[in-house]
């Protein structure tokens, strides 16, 4: 190497090891946020399954349907759907 650019290798290796620290930290921080996520979807499960809260099995039988845009979401909670009430239809998801 030359008199100029000698260090630019070091300098280099130094971003590669700070930007491979940093999307650790944001895998870290990625199963953080998904681990809460299950842990309050099993909550609300939970509650809806014992009916622990008055007007919540009916408020999400009506809602999930549209929260869910993604047609293969909608095909994986339609029975799940139509367990939360008994009147509601395959078809109407």
């Amino acid at each position: 190497m030359g008199l100029l650019g000698g260090n630019d290798l070091k300098e280099q290796q130094k971003i590669n090891e700070l930007e491979l620290k940093i999307n650790r930290e944001k895998q870290k921080l990625d199963k953080k946020l998904t681990r809460q996520k299950i842990l309050l979807g099993a909550f609300l499960v939970d509650a809806l399954e014992k009916n622990a809260v008055d007007g919540l099995r009916e408020y999400t039988a009506k809602e999930l349907p549209v929260f869910l845009t993604r047609k293969t979401d909608q095909d994986l909670m339609k029975d799940f759907i139509v367990s939360l009430d008994g009147v509601t239809t395959k078809e109407d998801i």
